[in-house]
């Protein structure tokens, strides 16, 4: 879910936290569903591909504090390039009690293009991690190879609901009951050029 807010059950559980620069010292690990829905594996990141271009319907911008200063390079390649995405995680992903805090990838392809023959295979959110660590991402070229034009990168930082996952033969706990809040902390882009 996208919502422009966080309701009053989340600020309290910020509060509780001591707040984003809490999160660090106070995560915790364990089996569970993240804000994104999903569970809590480690270090990676999702990138899905889209067509659409940016729209100003999208999430709303996070602070300056919140920003990730995404880059790529190289900033120009051919089909099979390796691109690596470099950011800066501005808070810690993983959980404090009930609120999940992790970043997610977006990837659109360049216009006219089909979204399964230019997207790279998707993979999970970074939802773990400290904050103000540089992270790296490997972009992987499709089996087929990028299509030539302009790929925007769009970092979202999402913050929502930690539910605890069920004990073996167990029904699951009841989970917190409050909106997922996206906010868009970062763009970039790339560009390849001619064929294989």
């Amino acid at each position: 879910m996208r919502l422009a807010s966080i309701s009053c059950v989340v600020a309290s559980a910020l509060a509780a936290a001591g707040g984003a620069g809490g999160a660090a010292a106070l995560a915790q690990r364990g089996g569970g569903v993240g804000s994104s829905g999903t569970g809590t594996v480690g270090p990676a990141t999702t990138v899905s591909g889209t067509s659409k271009a940016p729209t100003s319907t999208g999430p709303p911008k996070g602070t300056a504090a919140e920003q990730t200063h995404p880059s790529v390079r190289p900033r120009v390649g051919r089909a099979q390039t390796r691109f690596v995405v470099r950011l800066t995680l501005a808070d810690a992903p993983g959980h404090v009690g009930v609120l999940a805090t992790d970043y997610r990838l977006q990837l659109i392809v360049p216009r006219a293009r089909r979204v399964s023959r230019c997207s790279p295979a998707a993979l999970a959110n970074i939802d773990s991690g400290i904050a103000h660590q540089t992270v790296r991402i490997a972009l992987i070229a499709p089996a087929a190879g990028w299509c030539t034009g302009r790929y925007t990168l769009s970092v979202f930082l999402q913050r929502g609901p930690y539910c605890l996952a069920p004990a073996p033969g167990q029904p699951p706990p009841p989970c917190p009951e409050f909106a997922t809040q996206e906010l868009d902390v970062g763009n970039t882009h790339f560009t390849v050029t001619g064929v294989h």
